[in-house]
């Protein structure tokens, strides 16, 4: 009993139920009693034993019924007493036992005060049904709440109506709505689910922002369960971006804004994406408070352009231009990044009056041209990719982030190339020897000729005066023509020295593609040019020309020794020449 009864006025109004009574209507049927409640405190009596009316085990710390009484009391509702069953206990007035416990609980109350009490409790007749209350969880059972306002009245409450996030144990205090009375029991019927969706109704306006479960869906959009209360969400306002299938909120708790409300019918509209736009918007202002120029952030790509990458932060996005991307060359973003990766960035710059982030993800890396000098050295032999050309040279990557530029000079030694295309094409892997490194200026030269030794350095030895050899014609002019005679090595044959007799045009005797032998008549190593001829080389004079030309040339000293010096000083020889005589120095213009 002192379980239930902290109050005087709460026995007052059990054993006035009188108060609480009406004639039952004939079309309606009582209201069935509540379920079982457990009494916290207090003794346990098994049904067996009140149905044979032995006695009960007094409670601990109470004196045991005398002789006289235990064979007429009746049994002590127990643990798992029903509602009717407690106040069957409440108002036995026969029990002496119950007696002593009523005026223990009355705290030595007179029946005066205890009228009075009766007196300002309100008459459960009097309360309309949706009326809210206050009251205090007196008792907890397996399946109800007895709830006490205030020693005025009880009431009863289904244990499943207590909200998840709500705590419910004795002596706490709890809001609920009436919906009925059990005029048998004298006991009000409550409900804590009603109380909630009364609650919201009261303060539901335009804007306000409500929570419910997703419990169903149409091709217009999803239907919310708020406390029992029946919400809707139109599809375009499900997300802050179309979603295609809505099913997958299907179960899920969600918030939502009100957008349409009618008291009378109780329809509310929702919004769900203005409370995502709103939520959003809290959290791009507190990114904002919260960036910095240097920091490293994690984030996810979140759509690609031909300028970059748009990359969420957790609320902001962004930008990470295609120049910031790698310290090489990138030609576009998804060669680097792609949707949904996970990127780490560098913020290099925020606009904080246009909410514009600029994001590296370069600079979240070392740069490879600070440690170049470790890993490259001059004459070392490398491997690289030609990324791109231009007239004049090739660029090369040795790794991301080094590019090397390969100059059109250092393409060939034998070719004159004009353009790096005639010997490398863009995409090609290539075998090039370092020929300089400037790291503070960032450059690395390359060679190709490097890698080869110079074929003109030893061309007089396979070229010699006199030598004849074999080529090919590649190309004419009006002057003569080109033989190539190996890879890289080509000789002039000038259009004299197509034949021992006269030649008006170089392709009346040769043409480019033509096989010829020809004849080394000089090499000049300087200019890197060799002289061949067709024409038969001279014949070679016999013993008897050459004594005849020694003869010749001995009388010719003997003439030029015999005479007489001339008047005026001047001696002259005709084969020298005329020297400074010369008449062509003085002819007239």
């Amino acid at each position: 009993m002192d379980a239930f009864i902290d109050d005087p006025g709460q026995v007052k109004h059990t054993i006035d139920s009188a108060n609480f009574q009406k004639e039952p209507s004939m079309d309606q049927s009582p209201t069935p009693a509540p379920e079982s409640l457990s009494h916290q405190g207090q003794v346990e009596t098994s049904a067996n034993e009140s149905a044979s009316g032995s006695p009960v085990e007094p409670a601990a710390g109470r004196p045991a019924p005398g002789p006289s009484q235990s064979s007429a009391a009746p049994a002590r509702p127990s643990r798992d007493a029903t509602g009717a069953e407690i106040v069957a206990a409440m108002t036995a007035g026969a029990d002496a036992a119950l007696e002593r416990e009523l005026e223990a609980a009355m705290g030595g109350m007179s029946a005066d005060e205890m009228a009075q009490a009766a007196d300002k409790a309100p008459q459960t007749r009097d309360l309309q049904e949706d009326t809210l209350m206050t009251g205090r969880v007196a008792n907890i059972g397996s399946q109800d709440v007895l709830i006490d306002f205030d020693g005025k009245s009880l009431g009863s409450m289904p244990l499943a109506e207590a909200g998840k996030d709500e705590t419910c144990q004795v002596g706490d205090r709890i809001e609920v709505a009436v919906i009925g009375q059990d005029e048998r029991l004298g006991l009000m019927i409550v409900s804590r689910k009603k109380a909630r969706q009364l609650a919201a109704l009261r303060g539901m306006q335009v804007g306000t922002v409500l929570q419910g479960v997703v419990t169903g869906m149409n091709k217009g959009g999803l239907e919310v369960d708020i406390d029992g209360l029946r919400g809707f969400i139109p599809a375009s306002q499900v997300d802050v971006h179309f979603l295609k299938d809505i099913s997958s909120l299907l179960g899920q708790t969600v918030r939502a804004e009100v957008t349409k409300f009618e008291p009378g019918e109780q329809n509310i509209v929702l919004s769900r994406r203005k409370v995502l736009l709103h939520e959003a918007e809290e959290t791009k202002a507190r990114m904002f408070a919260e960036l910095e120029v240097g920091q490293l952030r994690r984030g996810k790509v979140k759509s690609l352009a031909e300028y970059g990458a748009f990359v969420d932060l957790g609320g902001i996005d962004g930008l990470l231009h295609v120049t910031d991307m790698s310290w090489g060359r990138v030609q576009k973003p998804e060669d680097v990044v792609g949707v949904g990766d996970e990127v780490e960035v560098k913020i290099i710059k925020i606009q904080r009056d246009k909410h514009k982030v600029s994001l590296s993800l370069k600079q979240a890396k070392p740069n490879p041209w600070t440690t170049v000098s470790e890993r490259y050295n001059v004459g070392d032999k490398v491997s690289g990719r030609v990324v791109r050309m231009q007239s004049f040279g090739a660029f090369v990557e040795l790794e991301p982030g080094i590019e090397a530029l390969l100059p059109v000079s250092e393409l060939s030694w034998t070719r004159r190339v004009r353009h790096p295309q005639e010997v490398v094409k863009e995409g090609d892997v290539v075998e090039v020897g370092i020929i300089s490194i400037d790291a503070e200026k960032q450059r690395i030269s390359l060679s190709l000729k490097a890698l080869k030794g110079d074929p003109w350095s030893t061309v007089a030895e396979r070229y010699a005066p006199g030598a004849k050899v074999k080529g090919k014609v590649v190309r004419t002019t009006e002057f003569g023509a080109f033989v190539e005679l190996e890879e890289g090595i080509d000789g002039l044959m000038h259009i004299s020295e197509l034949s021992d007799q006269r030649v008006k045009a170089v392709t009346d005797k040769v043409k480019p593609g033509d096989e010829v032998e020809v004849r080394v008549i000089g090499v000049d190593l300087e200019k890197k040019k060799i002289s061949l001829s067709m024409k038969p080389p001279p014949k070679e004079p016999t013993p008897e020309e050459i004594a005849a030309m020694e003869k010749e040339r001995a009388a010719a000293e003997k003439r030029r020794a015999s005479q007489k010096p001339r008047r005026g000083g001047i001696t002259f020889d005709w084969d020298q020449g005329l020297g400074t005589l010369d008449p062509n120095k003085f002819a007239r213009s």
